[in-house]
């Protein structure tokens, strides 16, 4: 926990018009920004916080709650108020690009844990999705991927085996799917089509997420291109809620 001292560095000022309330959460605000606060971090008791500011309970918990309600905080009951940890940015404008490359553009570290990869018939959900008559060969590979090794996304991928069988030969923990499909003309990704949804975690989801059950997972199924408009990926990949945030811009 941040210690009082270095609440008592920030000030309100009474003297002006602009609310006690949202004085108080900038100062929160701005202890973040300041790293004087990190994610994790357990704040003083609403009590505390009143003796340091000479400002009401109520006051301190209209900020807290609007903090609250927008991620940046969060409430463990009989414990206190913590700072959430940030959550990571998916921008949907860029080129598309693979995982590793994404995280590590934003400054994360990445990692990967294969939990399954085979040859296995196609499903006719994902012979439809990849152009395939049912029960073609096709290579599953399903990930858990971590960011600063926390767990992020469940993700289970079908490639052609036809196109794709020269990946069963890599070491897929560490290696790039994306840049081992640009290697053949006939596999790489020139575009992306992605459907996304809300929905209740899985037993599984909860278990490898390390999440509750009542966080949200956004659901993505991904199906990638090559130049000649045949595909040869489709993924379903499964997000944490309470870590993700995606950006679309839209031009009129």
């Amino acid at each position: 926990m941040a210690s009082i001292d270095s609440f008592k560095k920030y000030t309100v000022n009474k003297s002006t018009p602009i609310p006690l309330y949202f004085q108080f959460k900038n100062i929160l605000i701005e202890m973040m920004k300041d790293e004087v606060l990190k994610p994790g971090d357990m704040i003083p008791t609403e009590f505390e916080l009143c003796d340091i500011y000479g400002i009401s309970r109520t006051t301190i918990r209209q900020a807290l709650t609007e903090l609250v309600n927008e991620g940046k905080f969060y409430r463990v009951k009989g414990r206190g108020t913590f700072v959430a940890q940030t959550k990571i940015k998916h921008d949907f404008t860029q080129k598309a690009e693979g995982f590793d490359n994404e995280m590590l553009r934003n400054g994360y570290t990445p990692s990967t844990k294969v939990l399954d990869f085979k040859v296995v018939s196609a499903t006719p959900e994902v012979a439809s999705a990849l152009n395939l008559a049912p029960n073609t060969d096709v290579i599953y590979l399903k990930r858990l991927r971590f960011v600063n090794n926390e767990p992020l996304i469940i993700s289970q991928t079908y490639l052609p085996y036809s196109f794709c069988k020269h990946i069963l030969d890599n070491n897929m923990n560490e290696e790039s799917l994306y840049s081992i499909l640009s290697s053949n003309i006939n596999t790489k990704v020139y575009k992306i089509v992605k459907e996304m949804e809300a929905v209740v975690p899985t037993k599984e989801d909860c278990e490898l997420l390390e999440i509750n059950k009542t966080t949200a997972i956004q659901l993505f199924h991904v199906k990638g291109y090559n130049k000649f408009e045949t595909p040869v990926e489709y993924t379903v990949s499964r997000f944490r809620g309470d870590k993700n945030i995606f950006s679309v811009e839209q031009f009129v």
